[in-house]
C-alpha cells in the first residue's frame, strides 16, 4: 500500500465536505482530486457508517475513511481498526431511550437497524438523505455494533450521566452519536496513520461539529468551517468560509494544498 504521501487531509462530511443537500459540490470534488494529484491522501472522517458515505466517495474517489466516529477505520479493502460496543451496553441504551421516548439505530460497518420507528425518526433520516434502516431491536445480539445513534430532540447529557463508559456526541438537532468512551475521530486518525505508516507526515483536518473537536485539537493544521459551532472555531487555527460558500476549496488553498 502506498505510503509516500506528503500528508493526510481529514474531512468531516455533514456540514463540511457535503453541501446542504448532503451532496458534494462539483468544485469540492475537483479540489479533492487535485489534492490527490498533489501527493496528499484525502480521508473521510465521519460519524456516518461506511454504507452511508457513497455520495462522498463516488464523486471524490476517496477510498480511505474513518467512520462511526473513529470506531471503524478502513483504507481501500483493508480494515485497520474496529471497536464494538458491548451488547449489554447497547441493550441498556435502547431501554433508556425507550423511557425517554427516543429511538436508537444500531450501526455495523455493513448494516444498520432501528430499535423502533416513528414519524419523527423517518423525518430525521429523510433530512440527512439516508434510507430508513429496517427494524430489529435485537440486532445487537447478532452482529457487531461499533456505534449507535440515539434519535432524539433532547440533549446528550442525560445519557452521558447514566452511561459514563460511553461517549455521547450531539451531532445534530435530532442525533446523538454514541461510541465507547475512548473512541473518537482523533483515535481513529491515530490508528490510520499508524496502520499506513504515515506518522511522520503532517495531518490536516476540516470539521464543524462537536464530534470533530478531538481531531481538530489533534491535527497539525486544523480548519474550522465558517458554519461550525463556536467551540470548534475557538479550537481551530484557521476558520474558512461556510461549507456552502467554498469552505473546503478556500481551506485547501490557504494551506497551499491545491
Amino acid at each position: 500500500m502506498q505510503n509516500n504521501y506528503r500528508g493526510t487531509v481529514f474531512f468531516d462530511l455533514d456540514g463540511t465536505l457535503l453541501n446542504a443537500q448532503s451532496r458534494v459540490d462539483d468544485s469540492v470534488a475537483t479540489a479533492v482530486h487535485q489534492l490527490k494529484e498533489n501527493g496528499y491522501l484525502p480521508v473521510i472522517s465521519t460519524g456516518r457508517s461506511p454504507i452511508e458515505i457513497e455520495a462522498a466517495t463516488s464523486t471524490t474517489g476517496i477510498d480511505t475513511y474513518i467512520t462511526l466516529n473513529g470506531a471503524f477505520v478502513q483504507s481501500q479493502d483493508n480494515i485497520i481498526y474496529q471497536n464494538n460496543i458491548k451488547p449489554e451496553l447497547v441493550k441498556q441504551v435502547i431501554e433508556q431511550a425507550k423511557k425517554f421516548g427516543d429511538s436508537v439505530s444500531m450501526h455495523s460497518p455493513t448494516e444498520s437497524f432501528l430499535s423502533e420507528a416513528s414519524p419523527f425518526v423517518e423525518e430525521f433520516y429523510h433530512a440527512v438523505d439516508i434510507d430508513l434502516p429496517s427494524i430489529d431491536p435485537l440486532f445487537y445480539q447478532k452482529g457487531d455494533v461499533p456505534m449507535v445513534v440515539v434519535v432524539s430532540g433532547g440533549d446528550s447529557e442525560r445519557y452521558q450521566e447514566k452511561f459514563p463508559e460511553l461517549k455521547f456526541y450531539k451531532t445534530g438537532p435530532y442525533s446523538i452519536d454514541t461510541v465507547e468512551k475512548d473512541v473518537s475521530k482523533m483515535s481513529g486518525i491515530k490508528h490510520l496513520i499508524k496502520g499506513l505508516e504515515l506518522e511522520d507526515k503532517p495531518v490536516y483536518a476540516f470539521g464543524d461539529g462537536t464530534n470533530d473537536l478531538p481531531m481538530i485539537k489533534y491535527a497539525d493544521y486544523d480548519i474550522a468551517m465558517g458554519n461550525g459551532i463556536d467551540s470548534v472555531k475557538d479550537a481551530a487555527t484557521y476558520i474558512t468560509t461556510e461549507n456552502v460558500n467554498g469552505g473546503i476549496v478556500n481551506g485547501l488553498k490557504h494551506y497551499n494544498l491545491i
